[in-house]
């Protein structure tokens, strides 16, 4: 995971560079004048923290505060938009005596980063949903833990309503899913769960509630499919672009992200790039559908979302965010994974869903 950590004080400041040593992959941000100069590391100074969270909301999978729940509330309040993208969200008073798990618990890691940092700083952890404290092992950390997602989303209250009171609960696993024994195997290993294999006529004949792990996204009433990652791809390019500098900027953004195994679902830019060749014959070759969002339509979403724009950009085409706007625009609850990141002569950003 990449961590934003937040503080106001010279001892959070100081407390986020211990917790830098031992996460890594963290940037800490401290407020002007409020730090010890000596701190190593990935630090950044700031004036106002609402700019700060603004900006990085949606770049980090995880954001720490080292300040009271209050400020943290309000900070966080204009971007929170639903579980499946949130970051987590973390909070610790300046002298870590308590670690609370404040958003995004299951499905974006809260929880289990609580009690982690929790124990590198010998603080309490202090966790609030249900299905924790009742100690259940609720489907979406099952799906974390295996890089799944729930679908759809809203079953997700419906499983673990029945969960905490205590009806019954089946977990199944598609027959025709690859590698499915050994899913039956890491059930059993990992969460002590006792899944059966069945195939998806067979969920017809099922009346309980049920959790069905599955390559097949369906509704049926009761039952919550959880189903590998689709990757949404974000691109926008120079004029007459070659093909092979699309390719190239697209592996390299997938290796970034460490998601070169997702199935690709979508290619998606800005109606003004509809006619780039080197788009369709990427998307040809590798069997993607394409989408081109009119602008009016990627800048309500720009505002929406608060999304950083351009100014040369928008000289250019008329907006000053394609990758991200374009993913969001075709789906709003998409997780970008990669914000944009430029290659030579190509954008591109990336999210699952």
């Amino acid at each position: 995971m990449k961590y934003a950590i937040i503080t106001v004080t010279k001892n959070g400041a100081d407390l986020a560079c211990k917790l830098q040593n031992t996460l890594k992959t963290c940037d800490i941000y401290v407020k002007k004048d409020r730090y010890d100069i000596s701190l190593t590391g990935h630090i950044y100074e700031y004036d106002k923290m609402s700019e700060v969270i603004k900006n990085i909301f949606a770049e980090y999978e995880a954001i720490i505060f080292f300040t009271s729940t209050g400020i943290a509330v309000r900070m966080i309040a204009p971007f929170i938009v639903h579980k499946v993208k949130d970051p987590a969200v973390i909070v610790l008073d300046e002298k870590a005596n308590f670690v609370i798990s404040l958003l995004s618990g299951h499905l974006g890691g809260a929880n289990e980063l609580t009690l982690k940092i929790a124990d590198i700083l010998n603080a309490m952890p202090v966790i609030t949903t249900a299905t924790d404290t009742n100690k259940i092992i609720a489907p979406d950390v099952v799906a974390r833990k295996y890089n799944l997602v729930p679908y759809p989303l809203e079953h997700i209250k419906v499983i673990n309503s029945a969960l905490i009171q205590q009806q019954k609960v089946i977990y199944y696993v598609d027959k025709d899913l690859k590698q499915s024994e050994q899913m039956i195997i890491n059930l059993a290993r990992d969460f002590k769960i006792e899944a059966k294999l069945i195939d998806v006529e067979e969920l017809d004949r099922q009346n309980d509630f049920c959790v069905f792990i599955t390559d097949k996204r369906q509704v049926r009433e009761n039952i919550l499919f959880l189903t590998r990652k689709q990757l949404i791809i974000g691109v926008g390019c120079r004029k007459d672009v070659e093909l092979n500098l699309v390719e190239q900027a697209i592996n390299e953004a997938k290796k970034m992200a460490d998601c070169e195994d997702l199935k690709i679902k979508a290619v998606v830019s800005t109606i003004v790039k509809q006619n780039e060749k080197a788009l369709h014959q990427w998307a040809e070759k590798y069997k993607v559908e394409t989408y081109f969002y009119d602008n009016t339509i990627m800048q309500n979403v720009i505002d929406k979302y608060k999304l950083p724009e351009s100014n040369f950009v928008k000289k250019q085409i008329g907006i000053g965010n394609v990758c991200q706007a374009a993913i969001l625009a075709y789906n709003e609850r998409a997780k970008i994974i990669l914000p944009k990141t430029k290659f030579e002569k190509v954008t591109v950003s990336l999210a699952w869903e």
